[in-house]
């Protein structure tokens, strides 16, 4: 083999050998991004599975939905004398229905303080705040209504304490009832039964028992209101 055959032979081993190179690094580079971007992805799969969920807004005002609307559970307070019977019916539940909510015999005794589940699908009362109450009575009233004029109270605009109740606030519209603090102690919260959350605030001569005086700016509403009987009253407290 002549000089330059020899030459031709090292020039096409040196572009074979340098080829391969080429090759291999490439291969490297391509492996390693790939390595890399399977590492991102199995970070962001831990860091998922870490945190939660992540929710469209959509899902997440769906569940907020839900989660408002969910019924508050209500619990009833017994009293002395109260039977399982008699509470069922004061909430228009069934006997077995209550004890099963409160894995409970039928015929099972009470004791005086014990606190109950009321199946909520059956009593709904609309209590507005976050607080869960407790009914710790529900009572039959006959319901009238006052305003904080002459009429009613025998005080005028301009009396120094026209207008104000016996707790020492001022008569609110929506929000003040008179009531016997020997029954409904001032300062109670009660659910009336197509009126809503009032407060007892007031008494009146007239007020005895289980009667109550709902609140009103106005005289003609007041005696438009007129008299209602045998109204379901439910006296809450605040849950412990």
């Amino acid at each position: 083999m002549d000089q330059r055959n020899i030459k031709s032979l090292y020039v096409l081993l040196f572009f074979c050998i340098l080829g391969l190179k080429l090759d291999l690094h490439s291969y490297a580079s391509s492996s390693w991004e790939l390595n890399a971007a399977s590492m991102a992805e199995s970070d962001a799969k831990a860091d998922s599975t870490m945190n939660g969920p992540v929710w469209e807004p959509s899902q997440q005002s769906e569940l907020e939905d839900v989660q408002r609307n969910q019924p508050k559970r209500i619990l009833y307070q017994v009293n002395e004398g109260d039977t399982l019977e008699h509470i069922a019916q004061q909430f228009g539940n069934s006997v077995n229905s209550l004890a099963e909510e409160n894995q409970l015999e039928p015929t099972q005794l009470l004791a005086a303080g014990q606190q109950l589940h009321i199946p909520a699908a059956e009593a709904v009362i609309p209590i507005p705040d976050d607080q869960p109450k407790v009914i710790s009575q529900v009572m039959s009233s006959t319901l009238t209504a006052y305003t904080a004029g002459k009429e009613s109270t025998g005080k005028s605009e301009g009396h120094p304490e026209y207008g104000i109740t016996f707790s020492g606030s001022k008569a609110e519209e929506g929000r003040t009832i008179a009531v016997d603090p020997a029954v409904i102690p001032i300062g109670t919260e009660v659910f009336i039964d197509g009126v809503g959350i009032r407060t007892a605030e007031d008494t009146g001569s007239a007020v005895r028992g289980a009667r109550i005086d709902v609140f009103m700016n106005d005289v003609g509403e007041a005696l438009e209101f007129g008299v209602k009987r045998n109204v379901k009253v439910y006296v809450l407290s605040a849950s412990r």
